[in-house]
């Protein structure tokens, strides 16, 4: 054979060999040094302290300031402007321009969820791309490896870091930038480039924050102190030059808009705009300077913020700071330098005037370089071998974990998730609020709102609530400086207090004219370092967009889910009279003039008996109960008679009259000569008539009045106001009344008493579903009649008045809304709501008490409304009286129920 089997010998490779590669592998593995695997390390530490949870917590509505550096990027990206309003230079844009290029290059704003989940997501790489910073200027500063490491893990896993280092700041961006400049300038080879760069990435700190302007001086101590044996007199120079060169974009800009110098000599608004001809970069200077209110004082925060969050790093890094600048009486300009990149934050943070507690972003990785060359300098000092460095390393670590966890300020960072209530509400917003309806709204929401998507369209007309305070153009141009033009606000805890701040006119008038309509409450947590999250969506008290969106979208669920060809069918496959009637009244005061014929066509042919009116129930192509009932039939014949007037058809006037006179003769019954309207035709011939308050349609009555002359339609209203009055306040055999009015009574033919009606498996004299009726019947008379009784009787609901003062006194919720069913009495049968009864409320609270009214519409019609593409519904989708109740309320809030007998033809 060619081939030979190898033998033992050959298939080994001798020890002396694999000594060899492990001695080579070893010397690779030493030329790469431990400094980089130590990096990826506390990279990956820095990823999952900073990562883990930062969606969440901490909520993106606990500050507007994430959401208008989102805003500004979203102007940067959607319509190349620095902002979407008036641009006060309040702050400088390269921020906000290095985040819409983000979005821009990741695919848009949503592309990791809400705007500040792509925001946070930037945040992160940056502070992923500042650890190697961090750790390599501790080194060069005179670090050890160990104690770097140290500093640098504390930079990412301090709770004071962390909670506001996921926010999307300026500051953490400005902080990179320094960082980066820092790194740059303490470069060792003395390369010309390296300095310029540094300069150049100086400059970019301050275009994107300002404060990073306080840092200068140490800066420039480094620059001469590093720099001097490469490039002498040129080395300050050399950097300082680029820094100015790239910070004079922001007043170039400012000049050429014709916006640099001083207006009127006013400082103005609260964003820095004059309150003279127009906007000034020195005006907005001026202002950020020496403003005093808006926020704590940096006492305040040292105590209930900063101590509380991580006093160890606080104290620690101040103390070391302070330690390290007097290392200068040793000749150790280095740690002179890193104290005074520790203090000078400091005495930014201290300088008096208004401190926001986020700013301590600013002197946190310093503190943490102090920390490292401080104790780096005691370990030499100490003589401390390079073994018990990093074990002291190592358990400085271990304890400020542990005094972390015991003092349980890191839990909520990876368990808390206080973002859920404003997701919830965007959410909501998006799909049940109009589009274009006018909103007042914290600006943490506003890109979200203006960026379709997220479940929604764009809202062009949600507008931050600091704008329509102190921009003209917002406050006058868009709301006429009005409330009136204020379809919603979305609140939050203390945003009521902003706009008395800020003298916010509109928002503030939008507020005491609104109620609620949705709250979204966030699981509890620590009150103390994170409020909890409660936002609220407010609807000003009048008819709009919402209303009449609602109205709309509940017709249109009607007919698509329920029309059978103008049969208006239930889930049980039946068809009443009662829903045919409400879908001819919707159809003549919607003009929908095709529905109604239809609707008509069908009522007519299949429920019309030989006296000419509507019997009440028919399904599997018969009629299932022939009972008459009066109310269904007034309510037709009334819809009938307008739409005669409206569609000017004499048939439907023949046959609307027609249908008026066969109620007389059927329901109606004279009692010592007073006519009085029944129940219907089966309730006029008994000793005791059934008379049923939710009945009783006055606004009906009137119109038949002039198309029936012949009867007394008059004494029919006077006499069934009478029994509404009597009724209320008799007690029907309880203890007391309520004033509620019962859903039957009964009438001694005898002697005109009015007694309690005996019905079968029923308390007639509860309040419920046909009671609650009567309200919105006599509201619906006041409106197209005036008569003082109707204005009377409704002045009479004061129980419903106190459920819902108690319901404001509560908080809303779903147990202590207006209940469905009570007792004569006023005790609870059933707590459950329906929206018949909600109306009832509405309608009688309009006229005794309109502040209970708009809360209950608010939050039980427009807050309970669920939206479909171009539908609304109530409850459940499948229950045919909720859907029509529904619609009913709304058009009786918004005033859509006219009176077409007497208007004329449109």
């Amino acid at each position: 054979m060619d081939s030979v089997t190898p033998t033992r010998q050959q298939t080994i490779v001798p020890a002396r060999t694999r000594f060899q590669f492990l001695a080579q592998l070893r010397t690779r593995i030493g030329s790469l040094g431990l400094e980089p695997a130590l990096i990826l390390t506390l990279i990956v530490i820095a990823l999952v302290a900073q990562g883990l949870n930062m969606f969440n917590y901490p909520s993106f509505t606990l500050k507007d300031d994430e959401g208008i550096y989102a805003s500004q990027a979203w102007a940067v990206l959607r319509e190349g402007k620095l902002t979407y309003y008036t641009y006060f230079y309040d702050h400088a844009p390269a921020g906000w321009i290095l985040m819409a290029a983000w979005m821009g290059l990741t695919g848009g704003v949503h592309t990791f969820g809400l705007s500040i989940d792509s925001g946070r997501i930037l945040m992160l790489l940056l502070h992923l791309a500042s650890v190697p910073l961090l750790y390599q200027v501790a080194r060069k500063l005179g670090s050890n490896i160990a104690l770097a490491a140290l500093a640098t893990f504390l930079f990412s896993v301090s709770p004071l870091a962390v909670f506001y280092q996921r926010m999307v700041l300026l500051d953490n961006i400005m902080i990179f930038w320094a960082l980066l400049s820092l790194n740059l300038l303490l470069d060792g080879w003395g390369r010309l480039s390296r300095l310029v760069l540094s300069g150049v990435c100086f400059g970019l700190a301050i275009l994107t924050k300002e404060t990073a302007i306080f840092l200068l001086p140490a800066m420039l101590f480094l620059a001469w102190q590093q720099r001097w044996k490469h490039q002498g007199r040129f080395a300050i120079a050399g950097w300082l030059l680029p820094v100015l060169m790239v910070g004079s974009f922001y007043p170039l800009y400012a000049l050429l808009k014709g916006e640099l110098l001083p207006t009127d000599g006013s400082t103005g608004s609260l964003l820095g705009a004059s309150t003279g001809n127009g906007v000034s970069l020195l005006d907005a200077l001026k202002w950020q300077a020496t403003r005093t209110t808006g926020a704590s004082t940096f006492l305040d925060l040292v105590g209930q913020d900063w101590l509380q969050r991580d006093a160890a790093l606080f104290i620690g890094g101040i103390v070391a700071s302070a330690l390290n600048l007097l290392r200068v009486f040793l000749r150790d300009r280095r740690a002179f330098a890193t104290g005074l990149l520790g203090l000078l934050p400091v005495v930014y943070l201290a300088r008096g005037g208004i401190v926001f507690d986020y700013y301590i972003i600013f002197a946190v990785p310093f503190f943490c370089l102090n920390l490292a060359v401080l104790l780096s300098g005691l370990t030499k000092l100490l003589h401390f071998p390079r073994l018990a460095t990093g074990g002291l390393s190592l358990g400085l670590a271990g304890g400020l974990l542990g005094l972390y966890l015991g003092t349980g300020v890191i839990q909520p960072l990876y368990t808390a998730q206080p973002d859920v209530a404003g997701r919830e509400a965007i959410s909501w917003i998006k799909q049940n609020v109009p589009a274009d309806s006018m909103m007042i709204i914290r600006d943490d929401m506003w890109t979200d709102l203006h960026e379709p998507g997220m479940g929604g369209p764009a809202f062009p007309n949600a507008h931050s609530h600091w704008k329509v305070a102190q921009d003209p153009a917002v406050k006058n141009g868009i709301f006429k400086d009005d409330w009136h033009n204020v379809d919603y606000l979305v609140m939050s805890g203390g945003l009521k207090e902003a706009f008395k701040q800020t003298n916010n006119t509109v928002a503030l008038d939008a507020l005491n004219h609104a109620h609620l309509v949705k709250r979204w409450e966030a699981p509890k947590g620590n009150e103390a370092l994170h409020p909890q999250q409660i936002i609220e969506l407010w609807k000003v008290d009048k008819p709009g967009r919402t209303d009449t969106s609602l109205l709309q979208g509940s017709n249109s669920y009607i007919q698509e889910q329920f029309d059978q060809r103008g049969a208006y069918t239930g889930s049980d496959g039946s068809v009443t009279a009662e829903s045919q009637s409400y879908a001819l009244l919707r159809s003549v005061w919607t003009g929908d003039r095709t529905g109604f014929y239809q609707a008509w066509n069908w009522t007519k042919t299949h429920l019309l008996n030989k006296a000419g009116l509507l019997e009440w129930q028919w399904k599997d192509g018969q009629i299932i109960n022939s009972n008459v009932a009066s109310d269904v039939n007034s309510d037709t014949a009334l819809a009938l008679l307008m739409a005669s007037k409206r569609w000017n058809d004499p048939e439907l006037l023949n046959v609307g009259r027609s249908m008026a006179q066969a109620i007389w003769d059927n329901g109606v019954v004279d009692v010592n000569n007073r006519p009085y309207i029944t129940a219907g035709d089966w309730a006029i011939k008994t000793p005791v008539l059934a008379l049923n308050p939710g009945y009783f349609a006055p606004y009906a009555y009137r119109v038949f009045k002039e198309v029936d002359p012949s009867h007394n339609w008059q004494g029919v209203i006077d006499s069934g106001y009478e029994v509404l009055f009597n009724a209320a306040k008799s007690t029907l055999g309880a203890k007391q009344s309520s004033g509620l009015p019962p859903d039957w009574i009964g009438l001694n033919r005898a002697n005109g008493q009015l007694v309690p009606l005996q019905l079968s498996n029923t308390n007639s004299t509860q309040y419920g579903y046909d009671a609650a009726r009567t309200y919105w019947r006599v509201a619906l008379d006041l409106k197209w009649s005036q008569d003082g009784r109707a204005s009377a009787f409704l002045k009479q609901a004061g129980f419903l008045r106190d459920e819902v003062n108690q319901l404001l006194q509560d908080g809303i919720t779903h147990k202590n809304l207006v209940s469905s069913v009570y007792k004569h009495d006023g005790t609870v049968v059933q707590e459950a709501p329906t929206l018949s009864g909600t109306t009832g409320a509405i309608a009688a609270l309009q006229t005794l008490d309109p502040a209970s009214a708009n809360v209950l519409y608010a939050s039980q019609v427009v807050g309970l409304a669920n939206h479909g593409d171009s539908t609304v519904w109530w409850g459940n989708p499948s229950d045919l009286k909720t859907q029509e109740w529904g619609w009913f309320a709304t058009a009786f809030y918004t005033d859509s129920l006219p009176n077409l007998w007497q208007g004329t033809n449109r």
